[in-house]
C-alpha cells in the first residue's frame, strides 16, 4: 500500500497541488464561493500588494499561502490600519463599502 501513496501523491506534489499559493478570489455570492463557480476575479497578491474590489464582488475566498507566515489580508489599503483584518481559508462576506483589499503583516 505504501507504494500506491508514493504513485499518487508525487504528481501531485510536483504541480503544486498540495502547496497553497496566495489567493484573492472574488464571486457574486457565498454560494458561488462555496461552489467555486461564475468567479469574477482571481490574484495571487503578494506582501505590501493593494487590489480593488469589482463593484459585483459580495464573497471572497482569501489564502495567505505556503511561507507567507505572519502575513494577512485587509480591507483597505492603509497599511497603518489593521482593524478590518479578514479571515482566510473559507468563504466570507465583504463588509460593506469595501472597495479594496490590501495584504500586509
Amino acid at each position: 500500500m505504501k507504494g500506491f501513496y508514493a504513485i499518487v501523491l508525487a504528481p501531485l506534489l510536483g504541480q503544486g497541488v498540495l502547496a497553497a499559493s496566495p489567493k484573492l478570489n472574488q464571486y457574486a455570492s457565498v454560494d458561488d464561493c462555496n461552489h467555486d463557480r461564475n468567479i469574477i476575479s482571481h490574484a495571487s497578491p503578494a506582501l505590501w500588494s493593494c487590489h480593488q474590489v469589482d463593484g459585483r464582488t459580495r464573497a471572497v475566498y482569501l489564502v495567505v499561502g505556503d511561507g507567507n507566515a505572519g502575513q494577512y489580508y485587509f480591507t483597505g489599503c492603509d497599511q497603518h490600519y489593521t482593524n478590518g483584518r479578514l479571515a482566510t481559508g473559507q468563504c466570507i462576506t465583504l463588509p460593506g463599502g469595501t472597495t479594496q483589499i490590501g495584504k500586509w503583516v
